[in-house]
């Protein structure tokens, strides 16, 4: 598992591809944890963020662009949603 020493940590699926499940946590703390986590990847790795928190669903895919990773979003289902980041190259 990579990222923070706690219950938020992201799983490694495969060799360049890890998951985060943020989801029952609100603004600021998705964010916070997700930044913290990419911080940690190797260029090129990608991270799937499980969420259904929707200011952070609106708000940390621009924040992310900003930054030079790359961001897609997909709605699970009526209130989970997945972002998909890719790691800065």
């Amino acid at each position: 598992m990579v990222g923070l020493k706690s219950k938020f940590q992201a799983r490694k699926m495969d060799e360049n591809r890890y998951e985060l499940d943020v989801r029952g946590l609100v603004c600021p703390y998705p964010q916070l944890i997700v930044t913290r986590i990419l911080n940690t990847l190797s260029s090129g790795d990608t991270l799937e963020v499980i969420l259904n928190n929707p200011p952070s669903v609106r708000d940390i895919p621009p924040a992310l662009e900003e930054k030079g990773y790359r961001v897609s979003v997909s709605r699970l289902d009526g209130s989970t949603w997945k972002l998909v980041v890719q790691a800065k190259k």
